[in-house]
């Protein structure tokens, strides 16, 4: 039987009968320094005051995320402030909150308040990034930064909005735009290189890389291949068996080869999520692949 998916890790500190409404495999830990992780401004002084105090938290690693799965996680935090919890942070994104400002904002039905309590944004030399959107199932989103870093972090807003509101079917080539005069992006799905995998900040359902304005858009097959097993573990048992990295040419071939059913690409996306992470794109399998296995090394 297959083990669980994790999808969201919570950290939860107050006193210790917080166990008592807690599930039955939540993990306490001792309060070291658990003032320090609510201490970057989105959490009272007065609630970190009290944080510090506190004998310990709980860390819960739920099988819920934050969009299919919100009316289990509410009410669950509602047993939690009620057992005296004093505030919760998404392991996810690191992002904490009071528990009355977390409650307040996810038994409502604004999205664009639960995106901004759960993800954050990563600036690099290269590329801006969000963080968080596992959290929600879903990939995040990258984009390049070329021009003002404060529009492109609205467009990537808009981007991971339009994925969580309208739960779209995007596929991996296609183009998107926020609106008619602004110029399309391709887009295509990456495995995700911010942080290594086990990490929770790690996105396993990747990154939608969305190019610079003005591309064009890949030619799409009606159905979709999904390998079985996915093509990142077909190539994982590949080199194990080598005992050495294996070439671009063994690579295509492994692809050209695996064993694939075609689906409606809803039902691929489907599958993506029941399995809990996304795979390689096909087109782009022999450098997905480098990124994949530098991680794993």
């Amino acid at each position: 039987m297959a083990e669980p998916i994790i999808r969201t890790t919570w950290l939860v500190p107050g006193p210790r009968t917080l166990r008592d409404a807690a599930p039955a495999d939540t993990e306490w830990i001792d309060n070291e320094d658990l003032a320090h992780a609510f201490s970057f401004g989105t959490v009272e002084p007065d609630v970190v005051a009290a944080i510090a105090k506190a004998p310990g938290a709980l860390v819960i690693q739920s099988p819920h995320d934050l969009r299919d799965g919100r009316a289990e996680l509410v009410a669950l935090v509602e047993r939690l402030r009620d057992a005296g919890a004093l505030a919760v942070r998404l392991e996810q994104s690191k992002l904490g909150w009071s528990i009355a400002d977390w409650l307040e904002v996810y038994a409502s039905d604004d999205a664009w308040a639960w995106h901004r309590s759960a993800v954050l944004f990563l600036g690099g030399d290269d590329a801006l990034q969000s963080c968080g959107m596992h959290a929600f199932s879903l990939p995040d989103a990258q984009i390049p930064l070329a021009g003002d870093p404060a529009e492109l972090q609205k467009l990537a807003t808009f981007f991971n909005l339009y994925q969580i509101v309208e739960d779209p079917l995007i596929r991996s080539g296609q183009t998107f735009s926020p609106a008619r005069d602004v110029p399309r992006r391709v887009v295509e799905r990456w495995p995700d290189t911010s942080y290594p995998p086990g990490h929770p900040c790690h996105n396993p359902y990747g990154v939608w890389r969305l190019g610079p304005p003005g591309g064009t858009a890949r030619s799409l097959a009606e159905l979709e291949l999904v390998f079985m097993p996915s093509l990142t573990a077909l190539l994982g048992a590949l080199e194990d068996k080598a005992g050495k990295p294996l070439s671009q040419r063994q690579v295509e071939a492994a692809r050209d080869s695996a064993i694939t059913i075609a689906l409606e690409p809803r039902d691929a996306q489907r599958l993506e999520r029941e399995r809990g992470y996304a795979d390689l794109d096909p087109e782009l399998a022999w450098d997905q692949w480098q990124l994949v296995r530098a991680q794993a090394s």
